[in-house]
């Protein structure tokens, strides 16, 4: 065969018309021009699926828990009833707000060891606490949604845990707290968008509590 015979290989590792993907992706599967696609994300080892809108990008699992214990910290913290506001546990002990500080941080999976399956509730409730609630939104310069947490303080009104209106007691937690913002105690945990199987959780941490465990 003479040279000008020879077949010629073309490299045809060329963009055009075809679908690019920017960022990390976890089990891709890249469909063919033209497709109607359907994109589930899925995470690496490690990660969750919260979305850092700051940074664009999905935050580590140290970065996640480092979040946490801020956000835990900043709302146990303002924690202010009065005495009057206080029940008693069943040992006829008057409660404190350390006390139901403690009990508040236990049904959020801090200082507890839950099961895998009240873990992956809590986790739903962390989601509600940090990441999202519909048609509410954040305080600026707070990193929770106050109407989450005022849900579980009114479960803990219920159970006679706190005495009072619901006004004065969203204002020992929040001083600025108006009576829109208190109606989420009056709620308590009614809410369709609050995971199934809580009420178990809050009550288990509960019975602990007026048992005098801590």
């Amino acid at each position: 065969m003479e040279k000008k015979d020879k077949p010629q290989v073309y490299n045809e590792n060329h963009m055009e018309n075809c679908n690019v993907f920017q960022g990390d992706v976890y089990g891709a599967t890249f469909p063919l021009p033209g497709a109607q696609v359907t994109i589930n994300q899925t995470y690496g080892k490690g990660q969750k699926p919260t979305k850092d809108v700051t940074a664009g990008r999905v935050e580590t699992e140290e970065e996640r828990e480092k979040r946490k214990m801020e956000v835990m910290r900043a709302i146990t913290s303002s924690f202010n009833f009065t005495n009057k506001q206080l029940g008693y546990d069943n040992k006829h002990k008057k409660l404190t707000n350390e006390r139901i500080a403690i009990l508040f941080r236990k049904c959020f999976g801090i200082g507890s060891y839950p099961s895998q399956r009240n873990k992956l509730i809590m986790e739903q409730m962390w989601a509600l606490l940090m990441d999202k609630r519909d048609k509410c939104t954040k305080q600026v310069g707070e990193g929770f949604f106050r109407q989450t947490v005022l849900n579980v303080i009114g479960y803990y009104v219920s159970c006679g845990l706190l005495v009072g209106l619901p006004l004065d007691l969203a204002q020992a937690v929040f001083k600025d707290a108006d009576r829109n913002i208190a109606k989420n105690i009056s709620r308590n945990i009614t809410s369709n968008s609050l995971p199934e199987g809580l009420v178990d959780i809050l009550d288990y941490y509960i019975d602990k509590l007026t048992e005098g465990e801590f």
